[in-house]
C-alpha cells in the first residue's frame, strides 16, 4: 500500500516520488440524508474533495446544498458516480444493493475505485457487483444515532466505527476514512454484522420503544404525555450517566439488583391482573437479563426464587 501523504490513508495526485503520481480521492456521497450530509460536510472540513451528491428528491438536494459545498448536486446517481474514485452510499439499506447495480451498469464504478456503504446490518455481498470490477469494497457504520445533520456532525467525530472489508489494504484504507471523520474504527467479520447491529438496535432504537412503554404506564395513571416524558427523563438520564461511569453491573439497582421478590410479585400481579401482555413480557425477559447483572450480589438461592417467579410469569 502507498505511503500516505493526505486523503484518507493515499498519497495526494499533486505529489510525485519516484517519478510516479500519486492518487487523490474525489468522494462522491450517494443518499442526502442526515448520515450522508454530515460524513460530506466533515470530509470538506478536513480539506477533502467532495465532488458530488445525489439524493432522488429537490427537497433533499437543496437541505445538502446548505451544507456541502462546490458540488455537484443532482438526482443522477450515475452522473454522480462517474465525477468520483470514492463512492459513499447512504441510502437506506433496501435500496443499497440497487444503487451499486445502477452505478456499474452505468459505468460508473471502475478498476480501482472505492465503494463504501453505511449500513449497519447490511455486509458486502450488495456490492459484490462492483468488487467484481476491480473496485475495492467496504462498510462502514457509525454506532451512534441522528436526529438531524447539525447533530451527526457534532456525534460522529469520536463514535466508534464498524469497519468491514476482504482485504487487509481496504481494511487499512477504510480504517483511515474513519480516522478521517474523526471517528475510532473497530475492525468486524462480515459473518457477525447481523448481530452487531441486534445490538445497535437493542441498546438504542428499543431503548426509546421502552422509555415508550414507562410513558404508557404512566398515562394509565392520569399523567399527560409529555409530562410522562418530562417526570422519567432525569431518571433515564441518571442511569445513562452511572453507565457511563459504573458500567452495566455496578448500575443496576431496583427491585432484581436489591432480590427484592415480594416487589417483583407485585409487579408481576398487577400486569396480569391488568392485562398488559405485551409489557408483562417484557418485564420478565429484561428483569431475566438484570438477574443476569445482579448474581454478583444477590444469594444463589433468591436469584434461583426470582428465576423461578419470572419464568412462572414468562
Amino acid at each position: 500500500m502507498p505511503q500516505a501523504v493526505r486523503g484518507c490513508g493515499w498519497p495526494s495526485a499533486t505529489t510525485r516520488r519516484n517519478g510516479m503520481a500519486k492518487r487523490v480521492d474525489r468522494f462522491v456521497i450517494i443518499g442526502g440524508g442526515r448520515v450522508g450530509t454530515a460524513v460530506g460536510q466533515i470530509l470538506q472540513r478536513k480539506g477533502e474533495r467532495v465532488v458530488a451528491v445525489a439524493s432522488r428528491s429537490d427537497e433533499s438536494l437543496q437541505q445538502v446544498a446548505k451544507h456541502i459545498k462546490e458540488a455537484v448536486l443532482t438526482s443522477d446517481v450515475v452522473k454522480a458516480g462517474k465525477k468520483g474514485n470514492v463512492i459513499i452510499i447512504t441510502t437506506p439499506d433496501d435500496l443499497i444493493a440497487d444503487t451499486c447495480l445502477s452505478l456499474v451498469s452505468g459505468q460508473a464504478v471502475k478498476k480501482g475505485d472505492h465503494l463504501v456503504h453505511m449500513s449497519g446490518a447490511l455486509g458486502l455481498d450488495v456490492l459484490e457487483p462492483a468488487e467484481e470490477l476491480g473496485a475495492a469494497t467496504a462498510s462502514i457504520h457509525p454506532l451512534q444515532t441522528f436526529a438531524d445533520v447539525r447533530g451527526a456532525v457534532k456525534a460522529i467525530p469520536g463514535s466508534v466505527f464498524a469497519v468491514t472489508t476482504r482485504d487487509e489494504n481496504t481494511q487499512a484504507w477504510a480504517e483511515a476514512l474513519v480516522r478521517k471523520l474523526g471517528g475510532e474504527p473497530v475492525p468486524l467479520a462480515e459473518k457477525d454484522k447481523t448481530l452487531y447491529h441486534i445490538g445497535a438496535v437493542v441498546a438504542s432504537n428499543l431503548l426509546v420503544a421502552l422509555e415508550h412503554a414507562a410513558e404508557l404506564v404512566y398515562q394509565e395513571i392520569g399523567m399527560h404525555h409529555d409530562k410522562a416524558l418530562k417526570a422519567l427523563l432525569p431518571l433515564i438520564e441518571g442511569t445513562v450517566g452511572n453507565l457511563k461511569r459504573l458500567g452495566t453491573e455496578k448500575a443496576l439497582t431496583g427491585p432484581v439488583a436489591r432480590g427484592d421478590i415480594g416487589v417483583l410479585r407485585r409487579h408481576l400481579e398487577c400486569l396480569e391482573q391488568e392485562e398488559k401482555e405485551q409489557l408483562l413480557k417484557v418485564y420478565t425477559s429484561l428483569s431475566m437479563f438484570a438477574l443476569d447483572l445482579a448474581e454478583a450480589d444477590v444469594s444463589k438461592s433468591r436469584c434461583e426464587e426470582i428465576e423461578e417467579l419470572l419464568l412462572h410469569y414468562s
